[in-house]
């Protein structure tokens, strides 16, 4: 028979098909894990998918990742390696009951991951600037042939827009340019779809997120967390969290250090 710990007139803290608060928790946690699982399938497919393609177009892919502001992907490491922090600590404030302690640890990770989005759209924005956006759009450069003949060549706008972006850069950058056939740096989009597709997935968890930290914490308003066995909701939501941070870890080196930086690419 399920034990209600919780104090009268509140909602029990042992759901009505679980004999112990032990079962419960172990219940959740198996819960959470497992749909963890799920998502590494799915993240690990991209990841896969991304490597082979790399592993394809070295070149490419190097010129892409160049292109990329490690500054801003560098700060957002940092804000989301701190978030995990914060949230630990909230876990920490939830079990010991100390129900101001979890309110400030769960805005100050919901701050944190915030500020992650706002510096992520800042980046996507810089990118659509600098028109390192794949598209279709085609137009006209002097080149030359293989027999060194001037002539007008049909490419992407991207290229134009990449090779403008990385002779901006100088140094190895430019000579990564110079290196590249207009063929090659049309190719460099391949890099891009994946860039923009697996940071999307990532901000779009990192939403859901933020979304389940702020329903958590109007709850902690409401306190739902003082019978401190309520914690491990506070537990299986960090579980989530962390996955969110390490997908990142992942994508960080993939993504931003397969190319070439420099102090001069350091820049907002």
């Amino acid at each position: 028979m399920a034990t209600d710990l919780a104090s009268p007139g509140r909602q029990p803290i042992v759901a009505h098909h679980f004999n112990n608060i032990r079962q419960q928790h172990a219940s959740v946690r198996f819960g959470m894990w497992l749909f963890l699982v799920t998502e590494v399938l799915f993240f690990g497919g991209v990841l896969c998918a991304y490597t082979a393609y790399r592993i394809w177009y070295p070149k490419e892919f190097e010129a892409g990742s160049t292109a990329l502001n490690p500054l801003i992907a560098t700060i957002n490491t940092f804000l989301l390696l701190s978030s995990s922090f914060t949230i630990t600590l909230a876990i920490r404030s939830a079990y010991k009951g100390e129900h101001a302690g979890l309110r400030l640890w769960l805005v100050a990770t919901i701050v944190l991951g915030t500020v992650f989005l706002c510096f992520k759209a800042r980046e996507y924005y810089g990118d659509y600037e600098e028109g390192l956006v794949p598209s279709q759009q085609k137009t006209l450069v002097d080149t030359v042939d293989e027999s060194g003949k001037p002539i007008l060549k049909e490419v992407s706008v991207f290229a134009v827009n990449l090779k403008h972006v990385l002779e901006e850069k100088e140094g190895k950058a430019k000579a990564i340019s110079d290196k590249m056939t207009w063929n090659e740096r049309e190719r460099v989009q391949i890099f891009f779809m994946f860039y923009y597709s697996m940071t999307g997935l990532h901000v779009l968890h990192m939403i859901v997120g933020l979304g389940l930290l702020v329903w958590q914490l109007i709850l902690a308003q409401m306190g739902f967390f003082r019978p401190t066995e309520r914690y491990i909701y506070i537990e299986v939501m960090s579980l989530y969290w962390h996955f969110v941070d390490l997908v990142w870890i992942f994508l960080f080196p993939l993504l931003y250090m397969a190319g070439i930086h420099s102090v001069e690419h350091l820049h907002f």
